[in-house]
C-alpha cells in the first residue's frame, strides 16, 4: 500500500494543483480544468462521461449568456483545453470518471469541486503563488477556497485506484463538479441520476472549522459535519422614476431609497428559536448621477438557515420587507431566486468509517468526529440524494494551514495535505472491500 503514496505522486499533486491554480476558472467556465481532468482519466482507463451525459441542463443558477460562454470556451482552448472535449461538454463543464471492476461490490462516489471565485488574486511579494509563478493569469478569477487542491486530490485518487483495480470490487465514481460557488453545479448531476445507485458518498474540503470555533490546522481532520445551512440566494431590482431633485422632486420615485430601506430592515430581521439564521445583503447599487433622483437600484442577498424551517422564516421576512419598501416608495420590484442549497447532515456510520481510517494515515494527528462547514456547500444536494436512496455519506474536512481566510485574495493552503488526503480516500475504498 505505502508504495503508492511516494514522492513522485506528491510532486504530481503539487504540479497539478499549481496548474489548476494558474488557470483559475469560475462557475460554468471550468472548460480547461474539465478537459485536463477528462484527458487524464481517459489515459488512466476510466469510463469518462461529460456534458449532457452527466448533467441536466436548465436547472443551473447564474448560468452565463451564450456570448460569454463562447468567449470562455475559446479562452480555455487557448490555454490548453482539448477543443473536442470542450465541444462534448455542450456548455456544461464537469467530469465523471467511472471505475467498474466487473465484480460484485459497493458503489462508492467521491465529489471534488473544481471552480474558482470572482476574486482578483493578490500579485505581490509575500504571496506564495505569486512568488513561485503560479498565481492566476485569468484576471478576476482566483482559487481562494482550495478547489484546485480538491481537483488534484481527485486525480491522485484516480491514479492509485486504477493501479489497484485487480484488488477492488464494485464500482467507484469520481465526480468532478463545476459551479459549487453559487452556481448549483450539483443539482444538475443529481437530477441526471449520477448519485442514484451510490451506496457510499464522500465529499472533501481543505480546512473547515472545529466545534470550538477555531480553524482546523494542518494534521487535523474532521470526519463529518451536520451544519450545512439551507441557503437562498436572491437578486432584487427596483424601478422608480427619474426627476430633478430641485426642479420637480415630487415627481420622482426614488428606487435607491427603497433599496436602502429594504437593506437596513433585512439586516434587522429577528433570529429564530429553532436554529441559526444568517442574512446578508452583499451588493447594493443604484442611481445615475448626483443630481437625479435614482430611477433604478438593485441588490443581492443571501438568506441562510440551519434548517428549512428557519430558512423559510428568513425568506418570508425578506420578501415582506422587499415588497413593503417598494410600496413605501411607490416603485416596482422584481425578485429573482438565483440559487438554493439545502441543509444536510452526515451519517454516523460514514463518520465512524472516516475516523477509523484516518488513524491509519500517519499525517493526521488530531481527530474530530464532527466539525463545522461554516456555511453552505451543494455537496448537501448529493448527500441528501444518496441518503434518499438508502445510502450513507459524509463531508470531510482536511486540516491545512492557510495564508489567509477562505475567499480572500491572498488565500493559499499547505500543499502537504494533498498526499495524505489521497491515501485517506483510497483507504476508504479498501475498507469498503471488507
Amino acid at each position: 500500500m505505502e508504495s503508492y503514496f511516494d514522492n513522485m505522486l506528491e510532486k504530481q499533486l503539487i504540479d497539478d494543483r499549481r496548474d489548476f491554480h494558474k488557470y483559475a476558472e469560475v462557475k460554468w467556465t471550468e472548460f480547461r480544468t474539465s478537459s485536463v481532468v477528462a484527458k487524464r482519466l481517459m489515459d488512466l482507463g476510466y469510463d469518462v462521461k461529460l456534458g449532457l451525459d452527466i448533467c441536466v441542463k436548465g436547472v443551473q443558477f447564474g448560468y452565463p449568456d451564450e456570448e460569454y460562454m463562447k468567449f470562455q470556451e475559446e479562452r480555455a482552448i487557448t490555454q490548453g483545453a482539448d477543443s473536442e472535449l470542450v465541444k462534448q461538454m455542450a456548455g456544461l463543464p464537469g467530469v465523471v470518471g467511472i471505475l467498474d471492476t466487473g465484480k460484485k461490490g459497493p458503489v462508492t462516489a467521491f465529489r471534488f469541486d473544481m471552480d474558482a471565485l470572482n476574486n482578483q488574486e493578490i500579485l505581490e511579494s509575500g504571496h506564495y503563488p505569486y512568488e513561485e509563478g503560479f498565481a492566476s493569469i485569468n484576471e478576476g478569477f482566483c482559487h481562494a477556497c482550495g478547489h484546485d487542491g480538491h481537483t488534484s486530490i481527485g486525480l491522485g485518487v484516480a491514479q492509485v485506484l486504477m493501479k489497484m483495480k485487480d484488488k477492488l470490487t464494485g464500482k467507484i465514481k469520481l465526480i468532478f463538479q463545476p459551479a459549487e460557488e453559487g452556481g448549483g453545479g450539483a443539482i444538475g448531476m443529481v437530477k441526471k441520476g449520477i448519485l442514484d445507485d451510490v451506496e457510499y458518498f464522500f465529499a472533501i474540503h481543505v480546512g473547515l472549522t472545529k466545534l470550538d470555533g477555531l480553524p482546523l490546522k494542518s494534521h487535523g481532520i474532521i470526519c463529518g459535519v451536520n451544519d450545512f445551512l439551507d441557503n437562498r440566494r436572491i437578486d432584487v431590482s427596483y424601478i422608480g422614476k427619474a426627476a430633478h431633485p430641485c426642479g420637480d422632486p415630487h415627481v420622482g420615485k426614488n428606487a435607491l431609497l427603497a433599496a436602502c430601506a429594504a437593506t437596513l430592515n433585512i439586516h434587522s430581521i429577528a433570529p429564530h428559536s429553532e436554529g441559526m439564521l444568517r442574512i446578508n445583503v452583499g451588493k447594493l447599487e443604484g442611481g445615475v448621477s448626483r443630481n437625479t433622483i435614482a430611477p433604478t437600484a438593485n441588490f443581492q442577498l443571501e438568506c441562510r438557515g440551519e434548517n428549512q424551517i428557519v430558512a423559510d422564516y428568513g425568506e418570508d421576512k425578506v420578501m415582506a420587507i422587499i415588497k413593503g419598501a417598494a410600496s413605501m416608495y411607490q416603485v416596482e420590484s422584481h425578485i429573482d431566486i438565483v440559487g438554493c442549497t439545502p441543509s444536510a447532515t452526515s451519517d454516523e456510520k460514514a463518520i465512524e468509517m472516516v475516523y477509523s481510517v484516518a488513524q491509519d494515515v500517519d499525517w493526521f494527528k488530531e481527530y474530530h468526529r464532527i466539525g463545522s462547514v461554516g456555511g453552505s456547500d451543494d455537496a448537501s444536494d448529493m448527500i441528501r440524494q444518496v441518503q434518499k436512496n438508502g445510502g450513507i455519506g459524509t463531508y470531510i474536512g482536511l486540516g491545512a494551514d492557510f495564508a489567509s481566510g477562505f475567499h480572500h485574495s491572498a488565500f493559499d493552503f499547505d500543499e502537504n495535505v494533498m498526499l495524505p488526503s489521497v491515501e485517506l480516500l483510497v483507504k476508504l475504498v479498501e475498507k469498503l472491500q471488507k
